[in-house]
């Protein structure tokens, strides 16, 4: 499984809207390492943008998601 690192806002962002016991590895650095399953990172990779961070593309995707839904 792919590993990522993410920070503490897109970590509480993930939780918020995805709960689950997998809470990640907290690192020396302040972020948080975290597994994903390959067709997540397939997806992560597609979405995106050039000089986007991880953390970045994960907080923008959900973000729209709950746009759509009408929670913003």
């Amino acid at each position: 499984m792919p590993e990522i690192e993410i920070t503490d806002e897109c970590r509480a962002l993930i939780a918020a809207e995805f709960p689950s016991d997998d809470t990640g590895r907290r690192l020396a650095s302040g972020k948080w390492q975290i597994q994903i399953d390959e067709a997540t990172w397939q997806m992560l990779h597609k979405a995106r943008r050039p000089g986007e961070s991880v953390s970045d593309c994960i907080i923008r995707v959900i973000i729209i998601i709950q746009h759509k839904r009408g929670l913003l």
